[in-house]
């Protein structure tokens, strides 16, 4: 069984499902509201941009992730 990626949001360390994700309006947090962005790391855990790996629209809909 697959394990589910959860995203963090970079502002309010809101949690999210990939298929949420997916589905956000303008890419804005469903908690806050923030454009900040979203990472598989909760927020303060490390740096996490030293490891970031971008996604577009293809990487989802081909589910390269």
């Amino acid at each position: 069984m697959e394990e589910e990626t959860f995203f963090y949001c970079q502002e309010c360390n809101g949690k999210i499902t990939l298929d949420q994700l997916a589905l956000l309006n303008e890419g804005k947090c469903p908690h806050c509201g923030s454009l900040a962005g979203f990472s598989t790391n909760p927020k303060g855990t490390e740096d996490g941009f030293e490891k970031a790996r971008v996604l577009n629209d293809s990487d989802f809909l081909n589910g390269n992730f």
